[in-house]
């Protein structure tokens, strides 16, 4: 009897656990490789994004301040991009969220450096809608890369994008890295907490039933 009760603790422990789902990530965009080192250039899509708005995507590798780690083939994205009018050169790239869920939404920011606060804004959005706040800084003298973090929900077949905000002048704010994870909703953890509970219901049972 002991052997049946313990294999059925078992079995509802891992079918609950297989029920909750981890976090699982969607996608993440390094950019790594696309661009030779001391380049730039403006292409329509890069790692999964495609330009939704301005010129292009604007792939930096060591022009105008360094990647976030020393790899020769880390490169980063700008978005007030080049091969554009002055005054409309803020571009901005998206891609698909398949899915309804939450999300946990991460990605490198730096100010370009040497230009200011009013030209380094970096806005992202979620169908058209921007998600606060605007990641903004004044530029040093290199760039200076943060990790900056959004979470939101959004359903299925929603658009994700990424945009150049302030002054338009080919001169702009620095994205690399671009995480984006599943997290499980809170009902999905309550059903592995109740799992738990009835896994230790059973337990006591056992117990009950040895001591009788």
């Amino acid at each position: 009897m002991r052997k049946y009760i313990l294999a059925g603790v078992a079995a509802a422990v891992l079918g609950i656990a297989g029920s909750a789902q981890a976090a699982t990530v969607v996608f993440f965009s390094t950019f790594n490789g696309l661009q030779p080192l001391n380049t730039w250039s403006v292409v329509q899509s890069a790692d999964g994004w495609t330009a939704t708005g301005g010129p292009g995507i604007e792939l930096q590798n060591r022009v105008a301040g360094n990647p976030n780690t020393a790899a020769l083939n880390d490169v980063f994205v700008e978005l007030d991009s080049h091969n554009g009018s002055i005054g409309q050169n803020n571009s901005s790239m998206s891609r698909q969220i398949t899915n309804a869920g939450s999300y946990l939404l991460e990605f490198l920011y730096s100010p370009r450096p040497g230009v200011s606060l009013q030209s380094n804004g970096i806005g992202v959005f979620l169908n058209n809608v921007q998600i606060p706040p605007t990641f903004e800084q004044a530029g040093g003298s290199q760039t200076s890369w943060s990790l900056k973090t959004i979470e939101f929900y959004a359903a299925a077949n929603s658009t994700l994008t990424f945009s150049a905000l302030g002054t338009s002048e080919t001169l702009g704010g620095y994205v690399d890295d671009i995480k984006l994870t599943a997290v499980p909703e809170p009902a999905t953890w309550a059903m592995m907490i109740m799992g738990f509970g009835g896994a230790g219901a059973l337990l006591r049972r056992r117990r009950s039933l040895e001591a009788a």
